[in-house]
């Protein structure tokens, strides 16, 4: 199947489905909240893992909850949550946190899908953020308000596996928001009662749901419950992260070129952070600066790699015409 971003069309990268989780999956029976790994046995791993940081991403469309989610995992106001302004989260940022005894790091990124031409900035926003969560995230939180797949959350699902490659979903967990609203309902009856294309949905993603309550924060029990479902889906994924080589073949090969050339640039990337550091003693805008620094190398270099990447493709398509070409004349 061909996608396309940023201009570019390209085929996704086919992966075998996980037990349990195939999207084509016609089952209807009990989804849980708990993962199970490929045996089917259900594992509640110690929260001291044996990996120094784990990185988390919240995707979603906007006005899902990401930025609050992210300030409930942190238990500090993190990421601005301002639903008056057009577009609360404009930049990909991340901020880290001590998570009973263990590091944690999470990105906000943008709300997906608002115009054409907002979602193809918002893209290439979260793709080209290599330095917020190299060498990858250990999981996606794909945040969703409670309740039914809209045809709106559908497009998002295929314009997020068109970023990532459908192996995406090996790393994902489904949370959901609003939970104050279960009225008494356990979240496994909440989805039992749900449509079919959510219960699919969950089915494909390897980490199960959650359900989370923003407006109770004190409640730690629920972050607690999540560290634990990442901590398995880390574990069921051999404690790696999701790398470059996991994305679909265009987009690999812009990434390994835009780090290649953050790379070649690292010194100089340095040199300017010293300058910076010499004239801005204050400490939070001092980071305010190097983050500006960081989204414009990393932007710069993006474009390099995405040029780059198509003129390959015109000579490639230049080569295959003129061999078609050739071949039809020495006919």
């Amino acid at each position: 199947m061909t996608e396309e971003y940023c201009g570019v069309k390209f085929e996704l990268e086919e992966i075998k489905s996980l037990p349990g989780t195939s999207e084509n999956s016609e089952s209807d029976g009990e989804i849980y909240e708990n993962l199970k790994d490929f045996n089917g046995v259900t594992r509640s791993p110690s929260l001291q893992g044996d990996m120094d940081e784990c990185r988390v991403m919240l995707l979603g469309r906007r006005g899902a909850g990401k930025s609050s989610v992210g300030n409930t995992i942190l238990d500090f106001h993190a990421f601005n949550t301002d639903m008056q302004l057009a577009r609360v989260t404009q930049f990909c940022k991340r901020m880290q946190g001590n998570i009973e005894g263990r590091p944690v790091a999470v990105i906000d990124t943008p709300g997906l899908l608002k115009t054409k031409r907002m979602e193809k900035e918002v893209i290439r926003e979260i793709l080209k953020s290599v330095s917020l969560y190299k060498p990858g995230p250990h999981v996606f939180l794909l945040v969703l308000p409670v309740g039914n797949l809209t045809n709106e959350d559908k497009d998002m699902h295929k314009l997020i596996e068109s970023m990532f490659g459908k192996s995406i979903w090996m790393y994902t967990i489904v949370l959901f928001t609003h939970g104050d609203r279960l009225e008494g309902k356990t979240p496994n009856d909440v989805i039992a009662s749900s449509d079919k294309d959510l219960r699919d949905f969950i089915r494909k993603c390897s980490g199960g749901f959650l359900f989370f309550n923003n407006k109770n924060t004190e409640n730690r029990e629920q972050v607690s419950k999540l560290l634990e479902k990442v901590e398995t889906l880390v574990a069921i994924n051999g404690r790696g992260c999701y790398t470059t080589a996991l994305y679909p073949p265009t987009e690999r090969k812009i990434r390994e070129k835009q780090e290649r050339i953050l790379e070649e640039r690292q010194e100089d990337i340095l040199r300017k952070e010293r300058e910076l550091a010499e004239n801005f003693y204050d400490e939070e805008e001092l980071e305010k600066q190097k983050r500006q620094l960081w989204r414009e190398e990393e932007e710069d270099a993006r474009m390099q790699a995405e040029n780059n990447q198509k003129r390959n493709i015109s000579l490639a398509r230049t080569h295959t015409f003129s061999t078609t070409k050739l071949s039809a004349i020495s006919k």
